[in-house]
């Protein structure tokens, strides 16, 4: 894989888990539960009544646009817990064709007591994949999808950037073992909690040992994760970080422009040469 790739997989993982909605704010870091000794259910027919409507409520939601606030944060293995690194911001998210659109602006940065002001964006147009990094004062495009692409770039186990809301059971058991785990006193108020393991050999299980999502029951976000937490591995396969996302503050579907979803390079950046995609080979001539 290369390093644009991998870069592009870490992303986007972080991203899916983004583009969740939102609740009440995030709970300490739930106990640690064994993985099941039998594989849970990989067919309808076997599959946990419990966990299929939770999964049911994950693939019927619709959602046409949302705005929200966040919470990123990075626990390294390593770390002492002052060395924690904490992000802030909103996200904006607008379904659109041929698909869907996002911006993440983290305007805060906490590392352990110390609080500074941030300006990083992350941005999807459909095509194109923007960061900019007040800190470096660069602005950096990426090229993820061709226009005329009929691929889906959001799709669990495929896609760049995998939503945690509107995927289709059948791709989510496809990819992972599933678990719906008891009500914990640190969860977020009204929520299911399912822990989702990487099945082998999916694409998801070469950066992810596990991730938890805490989905709402009831309310404006019923359907929806508010709550997030993935445990990353290196690149020997072990577990070196816990990154928990959480939201609050959600609107859904009440509209806006989408003039927003456009990162113009401020005076004093420097903008990085453009990735582009590689040229796709032109068919093989016939000798016959």
């Amino acid at each position: 894989m290369s390093l644009r790739s991998k870069r592009l997989c870490r992303l986007g993982m972080i991203i899916g888990g983004l583009i969740g909605v939102a609740g009440p704010g995030a709970g300490q870091s739930e106990p640690a539960a064994s993985r099941p000794t039998t594989a849970p259910a990989a067919t309808q027919a076997r599959l946990d009544p419990e966990i299929e409507e939770v999964l049911n409520r994950l693939e019927n939601r619709d959602v046409q646009d949302l705005h929200a606030r966040l919470a990123w944060r990075q626990e390294y293995i390593t770390d002492l817990e002052e060395d924690w690194v904490t992000k802030r911001g909103e996200i904006w998210y607008q379904k659109a064709e041929p698909v869907a659109k996002f911006l993440i602006h983290f305007n805060e940065k906490l590392t352990g007591t110390r609080r500074d002001k941030l300006d990083e964006r992350h941005l999807f147009d459909g095509c194109w994949y923007v960061e900019l990094d007040s800190r470096t004062r660069t602005v950096q495009r990426r090229e993820v999808r061709r226009p005329n692409d009929p691929g889906n770039p959001y799709k669990v186990g495929e896609g760049v950037f995998p939503l945690p809301f509107g995927q289709k059971k059948e791709d989510i058991l496809r990819e992972f073992e599933l678990q719906k785990l008891p009500p914990a006193s640190d969860d977020p108020p009204t929520t299911d909690h399912l822990r989702l393991w990487p099945r082998e050999g999916t694409k998801t299980g070469q950066s992810y040992k596990q991730l938890d999502f805490w989905i709402s029951r009831e309310g404006p976000t019923a359907g929806l994760p508010v709550k997030v937490r993935v445990a990353k591995l290196d690149g020997t396969g072990k577990i070196n970080s816990h990154i928990t996302i959480t939201f609050s503050d959600a609107e859904l579907n009440r509209g806006f422009s989408g003039s927003i979803f456009e990162i113009k390079t401020p005076p004093g950046y420097t903008e990085a040469e453009p990735e582009r995609l590689e040229p796709i080979p032109l068919p093989a001539a016939d000798t016959q």
